[in-house]
């Protein structure tokens, strides 16, 4: 560059050539970024979709929605004790949030839940009650000791055999005792 009567600098045709030909490679550059990076942003957005599309899915329940064109069977309760409408709001919370979890959740964390959403949890409010409440809805299963889950997962109750008790042996007094 050279200074030109008034402060005007001018640049040399070659200076300008070597410009230009850099701006060019940087444009071409910065074009194919922008090819990868629109690819990018369309698999990022695509697989964003059915995420939310699947937490949909999971939070509706698995027969409230389609997918695709595809309609979902509805799986309903098995008894009539499960198509009753649900008496307490504390079984629509817990499943709620076995939905939103997306796998069996302890009953002690489904009993914190319940409380920080203060939800009321039936009769005295214990493990026991919400247990109680639990074992008799056919949309949740107890897939092992503690553990609640929905039957819409496919997941298997875990078979209730009961305890045996041993029972005390009373000592007979005998014939010797006595004497």
């Amino acid at each position: 560059m050279t200074a030109s009567g008034e402060g005007v600098f001018t640049m040399s045709e070659e200076a300008i050539t070597g410009a230009l030909e850099a701006t060019r490679t940087r444009l071409a550059r910065a074009e194919k970024d922008r090819e990868e990076l629109d690819r990018s942003i369309a698999t990022a957005r695509e697989e964003m979709r059915l995420l939310e599309q699947l937490l949909t899915l999971r939070r509706e329940g698995v027969g409230s929605g389609s997918s695709e064109g595809h309609a979902v069977q509805p799986v309903g309760p098995r008894t009539s004790a499960g198509r009753e409408k649900n008496k307490h709001q504390a079984i629509t919370a817990v499943i709620r949030e076995l939905e939103a979890v997306g796998r069996p959740v302890h009953i002690s964390e489904l009993m914190r839940l319940l409380r920080e959403k203060e939800v009321e949890i039936p009769g005295a409010g214990t493990q026991a009650n919400l247990i109680s409440h639990l074992r008799r809805d056919d949309r949740l299963v107890r897939p092992s000791r503690g553990m609640y889950g929905l039957a819409a997962w496919g997941l298997q109750s875990m078979v209730s055999g009961r305890r045996k008790r041993r029972r005390r042996k009373r000592m007979r007094a005998t014939s010797a005792d006595h004497k």
